[in-house]
């Protein structure tokens, strides 16, 4: 069909000087030829854009939201495809084919010309599921609770959308969030703030470092934030200009300046604004993203130094609103790995059950139920945390993204994890079997922090399945070595229980040969591979050691994982199933030392408190030692607690 050309536009030439700049960083563009921004041509609704500049900048561009709200097709080696029927407007609502834009539109063009995106076209096609996913108007969801944060636009449906995209990111649901960020652009394009909150869920987080194929968005919906900025209120444009400061335009830019600059912006925004809310509850969030998951010096005690605003600051906006559900959020994974977790109980009991349409916030309480030993609490929370993912994602075919691949499967290793301490073995089979099939190996290739979620399957058939089941379970193959690891570990295990100790010698070689590999992946993400690959090599040695009644030699290989688990950072679930010192403790009981064995049992208690395992083990202890008082209790408390069959609690299975 033969292409029928519309009219060609054209911006005003820059300066000399910014001409000079701009071919010195994108060699190979018309050197004295006027910035032709496109040449349109319609064939059947589709319009191609056509620049002399590099396309994959002109990719960014059109990802970034400055063709917004005209979603981007797909990438050819000149052009970038638009579904529209009209042409698509630039900058401040300016036509790209009606005349010259604005000089503001103009620079906006001229910093992505001068951006050095390098991210290959295969990525950019790889990702477009996510991005047309963006592009797609969601509904007004419920259940994601009350928070309004009043910004300037006169479209109240804008309005409800961007409080959506709020709620969302609070719930960190960022795909989701985009997606309603996008929709409130679309009913209001001169809403800064709408293009503010795109940029904000598209930057890092506690749980994922900022991704490459999300720099050139963010950059260009905080451009456009801060181009409509003069619009806004003083509070908005503060926190506009704070956000400018956490982007690049170019993809290799080191993040570590970038996310400071922005904790440090924040940190003014929050003290110009000091009784707002969600100002603080992101200043917090800015400095927890400084260093993820490592907010406490060893001990838990005191915070690292620059972590320290995180709990004063999320602690003074919960004294104002004790159900501000981001801030509770926050201050649950702030003071998780402290020597206190319990002064979150209260607040995790708030948001217990206040945010039913949000999966992960279903499932934020347990990681305090978790660490202060209501496991009851933390198996029913991750249950409920299912039913509104799996219904979430059934509902919107979200892609396979962070959130069906990460939030949701964490859910079910929660399920896994919180079931086990409870003795619940039919519910810890059944989440393992469940968790096999939602990671596809190719994906946990390539992600480093799910190979931990993948491996867990083997951590629940080694505690709770007969030695048969377990050698009967399927090799991984060698693509992932951490998951291969830990098959080996389920068969060391199963192969002791049975007296077969020269298949279980083998099974812990094997392991030792795996520490051996790369952990390249791992490393970079902080996960300890190599350290909880020996310490399950130890414990299958120690168990070996018992069964040939060497009770020396279980002693020193339980010290040996224990050490190891000591020195494991945090995490949750932990990288580590149980509580190698209650297995320790056993060994000391076995060789007569009870003083030692009675402390093993509380430490292994402090690391998990209240878990049916330890409970039985000092209950048998205190009776062996004629402590019938304290042995009673425990076993009360225990009868209470204990879901599972009672057959499985015998000291050999600690």
């Amino acid at each position: 069909m033969p292409l029928r050309h519309m009219p060609e536009c054209t911006i005003p030439l820059p300066s000399r000087p910014a001409r000079n700049s701009l071919r010195a960083q994108a060699a190979g563009t018309a050197h004295g030829a006027a910035l032709r921004l496109c040449s349109i041509v319609r064939l059947e609704g589709t319009m191609r854009v056509i620049s002399p500049w590099p396309p994959l900048l002109v990719a960014g561009a059109a990802l970034g939201g400055l063709f917004a709200p005209f979603a981007v097709g797909r990438v050819p080696t000149d052009s970038i495809g638009i579904a529209s029927n009209a042409a698509p407007t630039f900058g401040a609502d300016v036509p790209i084919c009606r005349g010259s834009p604005s000089p503001g539109a103009a620079g906006v063009m001229f910093r992505l010309a001068q951006a050095r995106t390098e991210v290959p076209q295969a990525e950019m096609q790889a990702a477009s599921p996510a991005a047309a996913f963006a592009g797609t108007d969601p509904p007004l969801w419920e259940g994601l609770g009350g928070v309004t944060y009043r910004i300037t636009t006169a479209n109240e449906l804008a309005q409800s959308y961007f409080n959506q995209g709020l709620r969302l990111a609070y719930a960190f649901n960022h795909s989701e969030a985009q997606r309603a960020f996008r929709k409130a652009q679309k009913l209001d394009p001169e809403c800064a703030m709408c293009f503010w909150g795109e940029a904000l869920v598209l930057g890092p987080n506690i749980n994922l470092p900022m991704q490459e194929d999300a720099v050139a968005p963010a950059f260009a919906a905080a451009e456009k934030a801060r181009m409509l900025a003069s619009r806004a209120t003083p509070r908005e444009q503060a926190l506009i200009a704070a956000l400018s400061t956490r982007y690049a335009s170019d993809a290799k830019a080191d993040r570590a300046p970038l996310d400071a600059a922005y904790a440090l912006a924040m940190e003014k925004v929050a003290a110009q604004f000091p009784q707002d809310n969600e100002i603080a509850v992101l200043f917090a969030e800015a400095v927890m993203d400084l260093s993820p998951w490592d907010y406490w010096q060893p001990g838990g005690r005191e915070p690292n130094p620059q972590s320290g605003p995180i709990v004063p600051t999320l602690e003074r906006v919960l004294a104002r609103d004790p159900n501000h559900p981001g801030a509770i959020h926050f201050y649950i994974h702030a003071v998780e790995a402290s020597d206190g977790p319990e002064r979150a109980e209260p607040y995790a009991d708030r948001l217990r059950g206040a945010i039913p349409g949000a999966g992960h916030l279903v499932h934020m309480p347990s990681h305090i139920y978790y660490r202060v030993g209501r496991y009851l609490d933390a198996l029913a929370e991750n249950k409920a945390a299912i039913e509104v993912d799996e219904k979430y994602l059934a509902a919107t075919n979200a892609p396979m993204g962070v959130y069906r691949l990460g939030y949701y499967p964490h859910n079910v290793h929660f399920v896994l994890a919180s079931a086990q301490m409870a003795g619940d073995g039919p519910t810890v089979i059944a989440a393992a079997e469940k968790l096999r099939g939602l990671i596809p190996d190719e994906m946990a290739r390539g992600i480093a922090l799910v190979q931990p979620v993948k491996a867990a399957p083997y951590f629940a058939h080694a505690l709770f399945s007969p030695a048969a089941t377990v050698l009967a379970l399927p090799d991984p193959g060698d693509a992932i070595a951490y998951v291969k690891a830990m098959w080996h570990y389920a068969r060391g295990v199963a192969y002791a229980a049975q007296g077969d100790l020269p298949a279980a010698k083998a099974e812990a070689n094997a392991i030792a040969v795996l520490e051996g590999g790369d952990f390249t992946l791992l490393k970079s993400s902080g996960v300890p591979a190599q350290d909880v690959l020996a310490l399950a090599r130890a414990v299958i040695e120690a168990r070996i050691a018992q069964r040939q009644g060497n009770k020396a030699a279980a002693i020193e290989r339980f010290e040996r994982a224990a050490a190891l688990q000591d020195g494991l950072p945090y995490t949750e679930p932990p990288y580590w199933y149980y509580p190698v010192r209650q297995s320790l403790a056993v060994a000391l009981m076995q060789a007569g030392l009870l003083d030692e064995a009675e402390e093993q049992f509380q430490r292994a208690l402090k690391r998990a408190p209240s878990n049916g395992w330890s409970w039985y083990g000092l209950a048998a202890l205190y009776r062996a030692r004629g402590k019938v008082d304290q042995a009673s209790k425990l076993e009360a408390d225990l009868a209470r607690m204990w879901i599972g069959d009672r057959q499985l609690l015998e000291l050999s299975k600690l």
